[in-house]
């Protein structure tokens, strides 16, 4: 669960989601808290897979991205843990959106391979297609599921397609001074976590225009930048990562990442500190791009 305001994506978002997993779902309400509920989830996630490998499939075969295009997707998503996520976003003074750095959803593209999402008719959701900033409305459409491109597709094909870069305001046909609440579901694909991530060339002396990356290590790295404060035990984890940094670029680290990690298991009080410091590292281009 994610409370209103945690995620930052460079601001500040007003939305609430709970997230259900392929394999662990702790915090999922019981058959007896909420019969049904946990069975729908279940379902639902499998057929949202499904559709997801489809989709990436009929793009295998239209980029020819492999000797076996009906599997080149399958081999890289087998053992993954995507994410099934049921955002609700409160009703707020129009005030509060539309004041600068603040947003329903922030500006950003989805760090995964691609994101299926379902929305209710409320709208709000733009998005921009060039990355000009020129931002159009993806109007809600009954019965149909908007794909999104993520970074790691954006990678893979070595820019032969392009992550989709949106966000969510006051939607068009809100009126007054307090914007309708609005929900929507949305599943992010992610690979295997010890996928190596290199893009791929179609032709004779094409440059590959991204290093290699571990698509685990880049999914802690691009999720640490969501949030302000994280729980010690994941601030732990990312930190250890720092010791291959090499695999990212890194030019400099000022204090040893096991050595931050101690002080945080000793010292909480300075992890949102530590977080901090990470991701201004991300943000001064010593990240994985």
């Amino acid at each position: 669960y994610t409370a209103d305001g945690a995620e930052a994506n460079g601001g500040r978002d007003h939305k609430e989601c709970y997230e259900h997993r392929r394999t662990v779902s702790a915090l999922c309400s019981s058959e007896d808290e909420l019969p049904g509920f946990r069975r729908t989830l279940d379902e639902f996630y499998v057929q949202c897979l499904s559709l997801s490998l489809n989709v990436l499939r009929c793009l295998a075969m239209a980029m020819k991205l492999g000797d076996d295009d009906d599997d080149f997707f399958d081999r890289i998503i087998t053992h993954a843990d995507p994410q099934l996520r049921l955002l609700h976003y409160p009703a707020i003074a129009r005030s509060v959106v539309e004041a600068e750095g603040h947003a329903r959803i922030m500006p950003h593209t989805d760090f995964g391979i691609c994101t299926l999402l379902f929305q209710d008719s409320i709208g709000g959701l733009e998005v921009d297609p060039f990355h000009t900033g020129e931002f159009k409305p993806a109007a809600p459409i009954p019965g149909t599921a908007l794909v999104n491109i993520g970074d790691l597709l954006q990678r893979l094909t070595n820019n032969r397609v392009r992550s989709t870069r949106h966000r969510v305001v006051a939607p068009p046909s809100a009126v007054g001074d307090v914007l309708p609440a609005r929900y929507s579901i949305v599943f992010f694909v992610h690979p295997d976590p010890e996928t190596v991530i290199e893009p791929i060339t179609l032709s004779p002396g094409e440059e590959k225009l991204y290093p290699p990356i571990n698509a685990g290590v880049w999914r802690d790295l691009n999720t640490a930048k969501n949030y302000d404060s994280l729980p010690l035990e994941i601030l732990h984890e990312i930190l250890l990562l720092l010791d291959i940094a090499s695999l990212f670029q890194f030019r400099q680290v000022n204090m040893r990442s096991r050595e931050v990690v101690s002080a945080l298991v000793e010292y909480r009080s300075i992890a949102d500190h530590a977080l901090g410091a990470l991701r201004a590292v991300l943000r001064t281009g010593i990240a994985p791009y």
